[in-house]
């Protein structure tokens, strides 16, 4: 198993937990079940992941690589862990198998499509004439052509694709791919028939019609994937937007953690372009003659018949009749999106911005949609002289700019904008409203972002019950202080579960109070749903519950250290990784209690991360339809036989055999459907 030895045997590593996350990414683009267009797609979302992982994670293998030689451990104290290498080979055999999919299943079930996708083979006749203009007009405007032996050096830019050239005369150049300006594709019509050409492919063909490259020995691609850590001094008194901004320009130039170069590269020529790159040989990966596959994202076709169909998000039919303030005073909100229609959150910030009556608006920012309906709604609340308070947090990853760029907008109408607890990021989804002096909240497990909606799974509770949304106040006063909180520092938080005061103990008093019903003979039952689970106490706790006879599901769609399965450690406890249409992005926490059912929803997951250094918010669920709604889509999840894999002890996925056949995604949509049919009759 590839664990780490001694006291970390009980516990998976992080990153070969990541990157089976990612294989059974490949899984979906693998199955001939998975709509076509959807197999490109899952494959761009494979490409795209791995990136990331050469961007975040890569970074810190190497420093413990380096680290490793610098202590120079002796075969009498050797490194525990081999990390780098088993880190390095599941990659490479994962590419190999990226490219099986794509070559052998892919393509030619797209050319039973009437789509040929030119890969690997030479342009047809009839398109030289069309792509040679089409080369001419639009593509050689932006290439640019580096002589090796005229230029001293050169720096290519993160993840993007370059050709390697080496002509008879022993001439060596590197010339751009465009894909950052143009399409990746070039589509053309013929005979009935749709062609897909790269780019890649174009300029391969008709750069040697240009007279210095008429005698071409060879020629290959290749791009370097770069650090994406930033450098940011987060002390007292100083701007962090502006700190931030100047890293943000600093990010795309960070040290190389991957040159990833064609397989067909002659080692000569490898060795001469690492010099030239300044790149050490450890971070060379060879692949196949294309790099940035994530570019299927924007393939040239859309043909709804090789797409999932599409789903209608369900409306609540009470929001045509009243405003959202008067339905939250009469019971709470639930909503299951993208199943439910995410317009009901959209209506909250809306009608928030221009009901008289509102007097404040609280709320946080992690990822705001880069055009957002809920930022203008804000904008338009300060406006209309409500004051508004916003959290934004700066040091979401990727999305940093684009929150510099609200926090100045809103700022400048006015809003005060709060942001920069040195290091904490503040990852909680809330917002408060005070209208007749009366609060009404929105408590979520994903970002207030319309757009990112479409697409995960998340819940979000829209409630009038005053008792947590004073806490909720007590919350937001906290977060305009732009500080740590003390150690000795205490909110009197009864109902939420706050990282960073009672979260982490309360989560593992929840989970004493089902070994001890165990221990007793009784009824001990946890199901947990998360994205990552990291945390070694959390982790050991459920060891111990296993133990004691509680009974253990969990659903875990990425990193998942735990080891399930195992005599003696964890043979109660059950891991099912859910892979599907939607990402997977809600935080489901139930624990029977006695029978009670405890129900909390939230943005945490179990990582040290978020546990210790992140500002979390995790709320009860009362209402008794609201919990039977999420008990049934956790059970709907558990039985899932067509999306779910078992995470078995070694950390591979593992296939589900229940012979229902049923995709939860798929259950949970037509159950919402049916409930909300009932509550219209």
């Amino acid at each position: 198993m590839e664990t780490r030895v001694g006291k970390e045997s009980i516990f998976i590593d992080r990153d070969i937990s990541w990157l089976y996350f990612n294989e059974r990414v490949l899984e979906e683009a693998a199955k001939e079940s998975t709509p076509l267009l959807e197999r490109l797609k899952f494959l761009a979302i494979y490409s795209s992941n791995l990136d990331e992982f050469f961007r975040v994670r890569m970074p810190l293998l190497i420093g413990q690589r380096k680290l490793d030689k610098k202590n120079k451990l002796s075969a009498d104290n050797p490194p525990t862990y081999n990390h780098f290498k088993i880190v390095k080979r599941i990659i490479r055999k994962q590419q190999k198998r990226f490219g099986s999919i794509l070559v052998q299943g892919i393509i030619p079930s797209l050319e039973k499509q009437d789509i040929i996708l030119i890969y690997g083979k030479a342009i047809p006749e009839f398109a030289i004439s069309e792509l040679r203009t089409y080369f001419l007009v639009d593509v050689a405007s932006y290439l640019h052509i580096i002589d090796l032996k005229e230029s001293a050096s050169f720096f290519p830019e993160n993840n993007h694709i370059y050709f390697f050239i080496l002509t008879s005369d022993d001439r060596r150049f590197i010339i751009n791919i465009p894909s950052n300006h143009i399409s990746r594709f070039k589509l053309i019509m013929h005979e009935g028939r749709r062609y897909v050409f790269f780019i890649d492919d174009i300029i391969k063909h008709f750069i040697s019609e240009l007279g210095i490259f008429k005698n071409i020995v060879h020629l290959s691609s290749f791009k370097v994937t770069r650090n994406a850590e930033l450098n940011i001094k987060e002390e007292a008194g100083t701007d962090l937007s502006e700190e931030l901004l100047k890293e943000l320009q600093k990010r795309d130039f960070g040290l190389a953690t991957r040159l990833l170069y064609a397989a067909d590269l002659p080692k000569e020529e490898l060795s001469k372009a690492l010099d030239f790159l300044q790149l050490k040989k450890s971070n060379a990966m060879a692949g196949g003659q294309y790099h940035n596959l994530k570019d299927f994202f924007d393939f040239p076709i859309a043909e709804h018949h090789l797409k999932y169909s599409p789903h209608v998000p369900i409306l609540l039919p009470r929001l045509d009749e009243s405003r959202i303030f008067n339905l939250m005073d009469q019971e709470d909100i639930l909503l299951h999106t993208p199943y439910h229609s995410y317009d009901t959150v959209l209506r909250f910030f809306n009608e928030a911005a221009l009901d008289p009556a509102v007097t404040h608006i609280y709320t946080t920012v992690y990822r705001l949609a880069k055009d957002s309906k809920i930022g203008h709604a804000l904008l338009n609340a300060a406006r209309n002289g409500k004051k508004v308070f916003v959290f934004v947090e700066l040091k979401a990853r990727f999305d940093e700019d684009n929150n510099i760029q609200w926090a100045k907008r809103l700022a400048k109408e006015g809003v005060q904008i709060s942001y920069g607890i040195p290091k904490i990021k503040v990852h909680a989804k809330i917002a408060l409203v005070i209208r007749d002096r009366r609060y009404y909240g929105l408590l979520s497990t994903g970002n207030l972002n319309e757009n990112t909606a479409k697409q995960y799974t998340d819940h979000s509770l829209l409630t009038a019950e005053q008792g947590i949304l004073q806490e909720l106040h007590l919350l937001f006063s906290f977060l305009s202080q732009n500080r740590r909180k003390n150690a000795d520092e205490q909110i009197d938080f009864q109902q939420l579960l706050v990282a960073h005061f009672n979260l982490y103990d309360d989560f593992l008093d929840l989970i004493d109070f089902e070994i001890n019903e165990a221990k007793q003979g009784l009824k001990g039952h946890i199901r947990i749903k998360l994205n990552n689970l990291e945390e070694e106490t959390l982790i050991s706790k459920l060891y111990e519950a296993s133990q004691s006879g509680v009974k253990v599901e969990l659903i875990v769609r990425g990193i998942c250290r735990l080891v399930a399965g195992r005599e003696g450690l964890s043979e109660n406890i059950r891991v099912k990784r859910i892979v599907g249409r939607y990402l997977e992005h809600s935080r489901i926490f139930n624990f029977h209690h006695a029978g009670e059912e405890l129900l909390f929803l939230g943005s945490s997951d179990w990582m040290h991360r978020n546990i210790f250094h992140r500002v979390e918010v995790c709320f009860p669920i009362n209402h008794i339809d609201h919990k039977e709604e999420l008990l049934r889509y956790l059970e709907l999840q558990n039985q899932d036989d067509v999306s779910g894999t078992w995470i078995l002890p070694e950390g591979h996925n593992g296939r589900v055999e229940f012979g229902s056949g049923m995709s939860s995604q798929e259950a949970i949509l037509q159950y919402l459907q049916q409930k909300q049919k009932h509550k219209s009759i």
